[in-house]
């Protein structure tokens, strides 16, 4: 109970959710939903390889931001624009 109380406070605190979903997790799909419900700006980052394809529900998801990449140096390109 204290992990989710603190993560949700965090959360509920913040401006911005940044969600690594490349792997899925029940975990960050749950805050996903939560952030959702409390209208929070959310970018999702998926990690392009031929092994995973990213959720059909998050990336149908008009409320989410989902940003492909395939290094550490995409993702500082793709998400710079959403940071400032």
């Amino acid at each position: 109970r204290s992990i989710h109380d603190r993560d949700m406070n965090w959360l509920l605190q913040s401006d911005l959710m940044i969600a690594e979903v490349t792997n899925p997790s029940l975990g960050v799909g749950y805050e996903i939903g939560r952030a959702i419900e409390n209208n929070k700006k959310i970018i999702c980052l998926f990690r392009e390889n031929k092994d995973h394809q990213l959720s059909a529900m998050i990336r149908g998801a008009n409320q989410l931001v989902c940003i492909n990449y395939s290094s550490f140096d995409d993702l500082k390109i793709k998400i710079a624009p959403y940071l400032v």
